[in-house]
């Protein structure tokens, strides 16, 4: 399965670049949780910190969005051919 991967604000900054492209062969269907591990083992990133906080996005430290909809949890199944964009909470003061 193919996924696009668009990296928003700060993450941009965390990954280096703007995108990544991504081929996963397994498992057979795979959730966003299973493209961002395998998108961080690619890349030999650590994004453990974003992803550590379960599978509600109220307490995710990222919105992952996949079509331009917002997932409302990690552990939703993905399609080939799906376009992710991950966007850093933000805080202002």
């Amino acid at each position: 399965m193919h996924f696009k991967i668009r990296f928003m604000a700060n993450m941009k900054l965390l990954m280096g670049k703007d995108e990544a492209e991504l081929e996963l062969s397994s498992p057979a269907e795979p959730t966003a949780r299973d493209v961002l591990l395998a998108l961080a083992k690619a890349e030999n990133k650590d994004l453990s910190h974003l992803l550590a906080a379960g599978t509600d996005r109220s307490w995710s430290a990222i919105r992952v969005v996949r079509n331009g909809r917002v997932l409302e949890s990690l552990d939703i199944k993905l399609t080939d051919g799906d376009t992710l964009a991950l966007l850093p909470l933000l805080a202002a003061g």
